[in-house]
């Protein structure tokens, strides 16, 4: 990895066509050309390992299965990028990933490969652990970054990104768990090896988290682009009868068994349908459960973990969980659906982060695609 250079391993990364595994699908190269061109000379490597999203544990099976691979890549990106100290933030209710990520620095340390001037090669890099403190909205890059600084968690207003103004005002790198483990396979394999794997628009493999629900749960890596029917009889399909599959957590999306068949684990595929493979836990859906629950559910998450910050999520949030538990409660009191779209698109628009901008994609699919089921509670 050092023996050839920055401009050599950049380049690896860029031709691997790796993109960010967190949810929004950002070119990684990208992201970290941009931090290696800042011109301060004080830089940071963040990884976000605050894995909040119910039913997902892709990020907790890395930190404590692979943690090497996930450190490899922050070296890589410390190397590329010219920084110094790399940080990862886990959330406390991981104790054993904590636990396992720091015998795995230890012994990199050990090894020569954490330090200073690494190997010989003028390279100095070290990295810690920070424990967050159970905040959702920690998984949002600004929030984490604020914590990590110790102020309040709240979203910060971009541009300016963390790769121009990040961690204490300097350029840094912040990618998630599953993205940093995915350079140790470049490096392994070279960007062209990479590329060979998963679908034209976005190489290399994916993780995804099953529950229960599924005869054979727990986590699974496929190359990206592959059916979704496959993957659900890999699991051996459903041991009860499933209606849908909530993918991504509350930021995800949801998505009706009736469409399993027409779709690919693929960002870019999700996104044409209409949906959002988000990070890519996936929790089945059973027949029986009433989707106006899952509407209420969703609303009191947002809710509940909102920074508070901007208006449209802050308040947004409890007038959509307020319109929707009147009309279960039964007031005879429906839903507005008018206005309950004015509301769903005020939090799409206007929200500073994907909490508030995201939650409505799960809330679409639900009343496009379980539209009779709503009806008792919605006007027309």
């Amino acid at each position: 990895m050092l023996a050839n250079g920055r401009t050599h391993l950049a380049e690896e990364l860029r031709e691997s066509g790796l993109r960010g595994r967190g949810g929004a699908g950002f070119p990684v190269y990208l992201k970290w050309n941009a931090c290696r061109m800042a011109e301060e000379a004080e830089k940071y490597v963040v990884c976000n390992a605050d894995e909040g999203d119910p039913g997902s544990y892709i990020d907790k099976y890395l930190l404590e299965w692979r943690p090497h691979a996930i450190l490899a890549g922050m070296i890589a990106a410390g190397w590329i990028a010219g920084a110094e100290v790399g940080l990862v933030y886990i959330r406390a209710e991981y104790p054993e990933s904590i636990l396992r990520m720091q015998n795995a620095i230890d012994e990199l340390v050990e090894a020569g490969w954490l330090g200073s001037n690494i190997h010989g090669y003028g390279f100095n890099f070290t990295i810690r652990i920070i424990k967050g403190a159970g905040a959702y909205i920690c998984g949002e890059e600004t929030a984490l970054l604020r914590s990590i600084e110790g102020q309040r968690p709240e979203v910060s207003v971009r541009p300016p990104y963390p790769t121009v103004h990040g961690l204490f005002g300097k350029p840094t790198i912040i990618n998630n768990v599953e993205t940093f483990a995915n350079v140790r396979s470049i490096l392994v394999l070279g960007g062209r090896g990479f590329k060979s794997i998963g679908a034209r628009s976005f190489s290399g493999s994916k993780l995804l988290s099953l529950d229960s629900h599924f005869m054979k749960p727990g986590i699974y890596e496929i190359a990206i682009g592959m059916p979704l029917s496959d993957l659900v009889d890999a699991a051996g399909g459903f041991r009860i009868p499933i209606k849908a599959l909530q993918i991504g957590g509350p930021l995800g999306c949801v998505v009706p068994v009736s469409r399993i068949d027409n779709l690919h684990v693929d960002y870019d595929s999700f996104a044409e349908a209409g949906f959002s493979l988000g990070h890519a836990g996936i929790i089945a859906i059973p027949k029986d459960f009433p989707m106006i629950r899952l509407l209420e559910h969703l609303f009191q998450f947002l809710a509940n973990e909102s920074c508070g910050k901007c208006f449209p999520c802050r308040i947004g949030s409890v007038r959509g969980r307020e319109l929707i538990s009147r009309a279960i409660d039964g007031e005879k009191f429906k839903v507005d659906r008018v206005l309950f779209d004015d509301l769903l698109e005020t939090l799409e628009e206007t929200s500073l982060c994907g909490l508030g901008g995201g939650l409505p994609l799960s809330v679409r699919n639900i009343l496009e695609y379980f539209n009779v089921e709503l009806e008792p509670y919605f006007t027309s």
